[in-house]
């Protein structure tokens, strides 16, 4: 996936980052959402200044869109280096429990503290981080039970902060999405791009199609049998992988088989999570 680098950074972006550092001193717990297909373009190292010394929990979203084998490798990353993380799939299961089980071990000193000095329980504080379209606002609603956030397929949707109490266990500030300034690593800059953290404008649709049959021929060789009865696409020329999803789809110009339409359709079946369980990085790769 090799590409440029991409300056990327909107001025509501500037502004929410720097209306974050105020909300810092008040929260005990980051929870950061990725996204479980690329975990680690996902991040936002800006977030590691932001809140360096907070108990911090990754959660790898759209896990149900991602190879199972290699978020489990990405589980055990994290592990590893100490970060506490878990997976889920945000429009399943019941949120509240699932963080404040993962948050339980995290959460140790402050309920010493409150012991200590004789305090009642409190709501742990957490703000809600990610950079656009990881499922931030998708795993609010989840946590409210219904529909209190506006929520959707593309990044920049979440505008200003908010908090948002859920009963007697968090109080959640709900927050921007935050790129970082620039992506010197093209390859990044791609990925986000294809899973649709970026807004389309910014990278050329074409070269993203191009890039993910690349990835998808040298990682998942059978990836497009099912969807468009391809059985090994490792061999074939992306243009012709192209031309075949046109044909069978009927995607015209004039007529013509289109294959810019053909790109349009395999990057939308890639973002809605149609087109096959695939992830876009693993840790040894990466890191």
């Amino acid at each position: 996936m090799a590409q440029q680098g991409v300056h990327y950074f909107p001025g509501h972006m500037q502004k929410a980052l720097r209306a974050l550092e105020g909300y810092v001193k008040v929260i005990d717990l980051v929870v950061e959402i990725v996204d479980a297909r690329a975990p680690f373009s996902s991040r936002n190292p800006l977030l590691d200044e932001l809140a360096p010394n907070k108990a911090r929990l990754v959660l790898l979203s759209k896990e149900d869109r991602a190879d199972d084998a290699v978020t489990a490798e990405w589980l055990n990353y994290f592990k590893s280096r100490g970060i506490a993380a878990i997976s889920g799939n945000l429009t399943k299961g019941k949120f509240v429990q699932i963080l404040a089980k993962a948050a339980t071990p995290l959460m140790a000193k402050k309920r010493e503290k409150e012991a200590k000095f004789g305090m009642k329980k409190q709501p742990i504080r957490a703000m809600i981080l990610g950079i656009p379209n990881v499922g931030k606002s998708t795993l609010i609603n989840n946590l409210c039970g219904k529909k209190k956030v506006v929520v959707g397929n593309k990044a920049g949707v979440t505008r200003a902060e908010q908090w948002i109490k859920l009963g007697d266990e968090f109080i959640v500030l709900d927050t921007p999405g935050v790129l970082p300034m620039n992506y010197p690593d093209g390859a990044m800059a791609v990925r986000l791009a294809l899973l649709g953290c970026m807004k389309e404008e910014v990278l050329p649709t074409e070269d993203l199609a191009y890039a993910l049959l690349g990835y998808l021929k040298e990682e998942y060789p059978a990836s497009l049998n099912e969807r468009f009865a391809l059985t090994d696409i490792s061999n074939m020329d992306s243009d012709d992988i192209l031309y075949h999803i046109a044909k069978q789809r009927l995607l015209l110009e004039g007529s013509d088989y289109s294959l810019t339409k053909a790109c349009y359709l395999l990057i939308k079946e890639f973002k809605d999570g149609i087109l096959g369980r695939y992830s876009l990085e693993r840790p040894h790769a990466e890191i």
